[in-house]
């Protein structure tokens, strides 16, 4: 019987090429910023290289507005290479998240957290240590049950985010608050506290609930 072929996912090969088209785009306008291929490959090793598992163009999309934004703070001060780590664990975190392939909206709240970041930092001059809530914003975005009104509020509060920081000019601690209530929105039935103990010590249990 002939070996199944493994095939490049579309969907992740995007992923991929958002993810290096970023770092090359930082590189070239700053060779100083070389480093950002360590996480850059990190993050593509994250996803199996694009490799027999494919992302769903949902999740594409919200890695490539993670690098998008990472780049674009980058480019703005090469000394804010180091936001790519972020970067890098907002891709793991999406990638081998609970959200579905085709949940758009989540990606939308993820995406408005990392070009909130983008915009503060390049219009305020600094700030960057907010991709830090946009990180924290992914992972709780990224491993909810999926209901779309918790997405599109978490977009909004980044937006109200945005909104204030730039028009107080600098007050980006404001971006905690984002994170937090949308972390509390999906907090409303994402997450479900288990209603009893499972006593799994017998090293013959050969149950189906082992994992």
């Amino acid at each position: 019987m002939a070996e199944e072929r493994r095939a490049f996912k579309a969907t992740s090969l995007l992923a991929v090429a958002a993810i290096w088209g970023a770092t090359a785009a930082v590189i070239v306008a700053s060779l100083d910023s070389w480093w950002m291929v360590v996480f850059a490959t990190l993050a593509t090793a994250a996803m199996g290289f694009g490799i027999g598992r494919g992302l769903g163009l949902a999740r594409a999309l919200a890695v490539a507005a993670a690098w998008g934004s990472v780049a674009a703070i980058i480019v703005s001060d090469a000394g804010d290479t180091w936001v790519s780590v972020f970067a890098f664990l907002a891709t793991a975190a999406t990638a081998h998240g609970s959200m579905k392939r085709n949940a758009f909206p989540v990606a939308a709240g993820i995406a408005a957290a990392w070009v909130t970041c983008a915009v503060a930092v390049m219009e305020t001059g600094g700030g960057a240590w907010i991709t830090v809530f946009a990180f924290l914003t992914t992972g709780a975005l990224a491993n909810t049950s999926e209901r779309d009104l918790r997405a599109v509020l978490a977009v909004g509060w980044w937006a109200l985010a945005a909104f204030l920081v730039i028009l107080i000019g600098g007050a980006h601690w404001i971006t905690v608050f984002a994170f937090l209530l949308s972390a509390a929105s999906v907090g409303r039935g994402g997450f479900r506290l288990p209603s009893r103990i499972e006593w799994d010590f017998r090293a013959d249990d050969d149950s189906g609930s082992v994992r």
